[in-house]
Formats: C-alpha cells, sequence, structure tokens
C-alpha cells in the first residue's frame, strides 16, 4: 500500500519539481515532535519530503523525533533526506531492539525469591540444630495455598485494607457507598491470605527434641508473649524508619529508568553514520533537558561559528542556547531518552533527558536559526482523545504529554501572534505579511510560514509500542498527510514572488505580542 501510495505521489508532482523550490528565497526547517512509538508517522512525513526532493535546510526535533531527524539527515545528499532506512528502520522494529524488555524484572523478582528461600532455609537449618522441627500433615496443600497467597499479595497489595475501611465506615454508621468492584477484589485476596494463615496454624505441628538448649515452660510461654507485643508495639514505633530502610533496598536493584539505553545505543549506532551526520549540510538540532538544573540545550551537528554564519540567524541566541554535539549518537540518545523509561545519559557535565521536559514542538531554535518557512509535524491528533490510565506507568506517561502539549502551545501562541500582526498590517498597505519586519522595543519580529502536519484520528500506537506491525500503518498515514503538506507548499511558493523587499515597521508597544520571549530577525 506504501509503495503505490509512493507512485502515485511522485507521478502527481511537476517535472522539474527540485527548480520550483529554488524559486523559494528563504529557508525551510522540519520540525519533528516528541511521541514516543507514534513516532513511526514522522517516519512517513519524511518520505514523502524524500519523494518531492524537497530541501530541509534545518531540522529541529525532540524525543523520538530526534532519532528520525538524524536518520534522515545521515543518509541524505545535500539538503534533501533521505527517509528510506528511517521507514525500514521501523518496519523491523521490537521491543528488544530499543532496550524494552520486562523479563528483566521477572529476573529482579526470581533473585527476591531466590534470597528469601536461601535465607529462610538458612534460617531452618538453624533451628533443627537447636532441635525446632516443623512438621505439616499437608505439605503439598500448604505450599499451594502460599503461592495463592503470594499472588494475592503481588496483585492486590493496594486494595488488602479497603474491606477493612469499608467495615470501619460500616460501624461508625457513615452513610457511604464504597466502590463495589475494589471492595470484592479486596475481600476475595483478604480471604485467600486469611485462608492461608489460619491452614497453616491447624496443620503446622512444632516438635522439640530434649536439649538444654531451650525447654518450653510456663515461664517461657509468658516470655514468648511478651516478646511478641513488644515486637509489635516496636514495628508500631519504628515503622517510618523500617520504610525508609525498605525503599533502599527495594530501590538498589533499580537503575533510573526502567530500561537502559544499551539495547538502543547499540541499534541506533547501526542505522546512523556518525561522520556522514556531521558533514550533511542540513543544521540537525536535537533538544535535550538537563536534570540537575531544569535547563535546556540545543545540540547541533556543526561548529557554532559556522551556524552563526548562516542567514537570518540569531548568534547570540546560538552562543547562549546552542552547544556542539562530541558525540552525536549519544546527543540523540539524549534526546529521546523517555523520563521512566529510559536512563538519562550523562555528557557533557550533566545529565541529560528527553527533550521533550522543556519543548515537545522545538519551534524556538528553527526560528532562531532563520527559518522563513516550518513544517510542524506532531502525532497528537487535531481532535483530543481521552487515554486510557491503569498504572503508575500510564500517570507519569500522561503527566509527560500534558507537560509536553503545554510547551508546544506557547510556542505556537507566539507565532500566531506575531503572524496576525504582519497579517494585519500587509493587508493594509497591500504588501505580503513575509516582506514585513516588525520592530518593537528592542526586539524584532518576522512573518513566519508555518504548514501543520498532524493525524486526524489517534495513531493506533501508543508511547512505547516499539513494533514494526503496529508502525506501518502510522508511517502510511504520516506518508499521506506529508504529501498533502507539500501541495499546500507547492501552491505556496508558486504564488509567491520571487523577491521579497523586506519593509521595517517600528512599532511602539509590545502589547500586540502575546509573549516576552521573542523570535528575532537575526542578522540575515
Amino acid at each position: 500500500m506504501l509503495q503505490e501510495e509512493r507512485q502515485r505521489f511522485r507521478a502527481s508532482l511537476p517535472d522539474d519539481v527540485a527548480r520550483l523550490w529554488k524559486r523559494f528565497p528563504g529557508r525551510i526547517a522540519v520540525v519533528l515532535s516528541g511521541g514516543g512509538a507514534r513516532g513511526a508517522y514522522e517516519a512517513g512525513v519524511l518520505l514523502a519530503f524524500q519523494d518531492a526532493h524537497l530541501p530541509s535546510h534545518i531540522l529541529t526535533s525532540t524525543s523520538i523525533g530526534a532519532i528520525n531527524a538524524a536518520s534522515y539527515a545521515a543518509h541524505g545528499r545535500g539538503y534533501v533526506g533521505n527517509a528510506e532506512p528511517l521507514v525500514q528502520g521501523w518496519l523491523d522494529l521490537t521491543p528488544a531492539t530499543v532496550g524494552i524488555d520486562w523479563s528483566r524484572y521477572i529476573i529482579i523478582l526470581a533473585g527476591l525469591i531466590a534470597a528469601t528461600a536461601g535465607f529462610g532455609n538458612a534460617a531452618a537449618d538453624l533451628m533443627h540444630r537447636f532441635g525446632i522441627f516443623f512438621h505439616q500433615d499437608t505439605p503439598l496443600l500448604t505450599w499451594l495455598l502460599l503461592g495463592a497467597a503470594g499472588l494475592s499479595v503481588l496483585f492486590s497489595y493496594t486494595e488488602l485494607s479497603y474491606a477493612y475501611y469499608v467495615l470501619l465506615h460500616l460501624l461508625g454508621r457513615n452513610r457511604w457507598m464504597p466502590e463495589k468492584k475494589k471492595l470484592i477484589s479486596s475481600l476475595i485476596a483478604n480471604a485467600i491470605i486469611l485462608g492461608f494463615l489460619f491452614w497453616v496454624l491447624i496443620t503446622t505441628h512444632v516438635h522439640f527434641k530434649a536439649t538444654p538448649v531451650f525447654m518450653l515452660t510456663t515461664g517461657s510461654s509468658i516470655a514468648l508473649s511478651v516478646t511478641a507485643l513488644s515486637l509489635l508495639l516496636l514495628w508500631s514505633l519504628l515503622r517510618n524508619r523500617i520504610s525508609l530502610f525498605s525503599h533502599k533496598i527495594l530501590k538498589s536493584p533499580l537503575d533510573s529508568g526502567l530500561f537502559q539505553n544499551y539495547e538502543r545505543t547499540r541499534f541506533l549506532k547501526r542505522r546512523i553514520h556518525q561522520r556522514r551526520l556531521r558533514r550533511s549540510p542540513i543544521r540537525l538540532v536535537m533538544t535535550a533537558a538537563e536534570l540537575y538544573t531544569g535547563r535546556e540545550k540545543y545540540f547541533i551537528n556543526k561548529k557554532l561559528h559556522e551556524v552563526a554564519n548562516d542567514p537570518g540567524v540569531d548568534a547570540e541566541f546560538i552562543r547562549s542556547h546552542f552547544e556542539h554535539a562530541h558525540d552525536l549518537i549519544r546527543a540523540v540518545i539524549a534526546s529521546s531518552a523517555f523520563p521512566m523509561a529510559y536512563e538519562p545519559v550523562r555528557m557533557h557535565g550533566g545529565l541529560w533527558s528527553d527533550g521533550g521536559l522543556v519543548a515537545k514542538q522545538p519551534i524556538t531554535p528553527a526560528i532562531r536559526l532563520g527559518a522563513d518557512v516550518v513544517f510542524l509535524i506532531t502525532v497528537d491528533p487535531a481532535q483530543e482523545v481521552v487515554p486510557k490510565i491503569k498504572t503508575f506507568l500510564d500517570v507519569g506517561m500522561r503527566a509527560f504529554d500534558i507537560l509536553m502539549s503545554r510547551n508546544v502551545i506557547a510556542d505556537l501562541r507566539v507565532v500566531q501572534s506575531v503572524n496576525q500582526i504582519c497579517e494585519s498590517y500587509a493587508s493594509r498597505m497591500g504588501w505580503r505579511p513575509e516582506e514585513i519586519i516588525l520592530e518593537i522595543g528592542a526586539h524584532t519580529y518576522r512573518y513566519l510560514k508555518a504548514f501543520t502536519i498532524r493525524p486526524d484520528a489517534p495513531l493506533a500506537a501508543t508511547l512505547l509500542d516499539f513494533d514494526g506491525r503496529i508502525a506501518r500503518p502510522a508511517i502510511e498515514q504520516g506518508y499521506k498527510d506529508g504529501a498533502t503538506a507539500i501541495r499546500a507548499f507547492m501552491d505556496y511558493v508558486l504564488h509567491a514572488p520571487p523577491v521579497q523587499t523586506k519593509r521595517v515597521l517600528r512599532l511602539s508597544s509590545e502589547q500586540e505580542i502575546g509573549s516576552s520571549e521573542p523570535f528575532p530577525v537575526g542578522n540575515g
């Protein structure tokens, strides 16, 4: 289906499409957003750009967009990227190739079980040495019940206390309706656990050999009872400290992310040639967030002095916010290190994580690099959908999505405000909005033509659904939407004058701009 769509699109393009793009005098930027496994949609869009021979002077990216942008630029020729290896990579993708391996936690759990069994049997052997023996009437049934009780704790731990909470409300005669499903689950789990404890008490016998080490007398029974009560009291007094100690023990086998970056790094190094990426004339920008300070940084594949000489660049912003990436693959890994899911990356004297924390769509660096037209590729559908939230990981991902959405809305609001002012003045004076440069106080603004590319309906993939079978429909949808955007840009170029005269308008107030963060023209 994708190949048929490509043939139809390429057949619809004019024979001299490359000459058509040369008519446009400005710099073209492509902005690639975050979105996890939904980034396959971006690969489809980039494939449409390749088929249209669209030059991309600037690629700004964050999160999964950094991987897509790096592959596109590394395999391209000149300013035209190559998305075919990228698309094939998405189709070959499996969770294991990007390091998503949940079985590691089964191994960790097995280690916990082994430690418990080892120390438990050591304690039993020690008791045997003191002449204390436990005898079970039906050991097989007891072990099965222990397994059932363990599963109840594992899957219903958060609901165990709910039944007692409901009981307290009933005893207090409070008018309140409990959650039926949660109550049933709590009652079943408690019944299994209490049933197991009762079964152990009635079927377990303790035998003592005649030994001077220990004798069960009336006095010793009282002593044991006092000891048990003392332990319960001690537990209530030291519960917080025990909790902190338990936290230290339980977190020791866990890393700073659910999954390590090893497999992901190996996969990307096989598919992205760092030397070719550095030689590419395309300005590749990858946004990353520094976790210690919360600051953002834009890693770029070129030396800063070289980038500062590009037309329309804000040189001061480049010096303060950009950094030349010594290891481009490591920068890609850092920019796409989704919080909680992947470990952050140590480089350039900091601890770096997903750039989506600070900019889901890195529009700002594209404009600072002198872009005149931007293609904004986002994986979020035009219509908001209600996500399914069941686990703590779902909560974290949703919170991250909300944060990233606010970042892009803030950037888009500034672009729209500036464009509206330029369009308003252009309409009054009979000019094109692209000709206008606004000077408002110490800031300079200009019109930015933006083409937003996004799916109409939600994509099937979620953030961590890295699977080629799920990626294919997203790639096909991205290609169709990318082709539509190309046609819109062709129409824009055909109606644009070959050379645009810049006209400066000086305004006395900044109240017409909806943000204090300017998008300057730069030195071009």
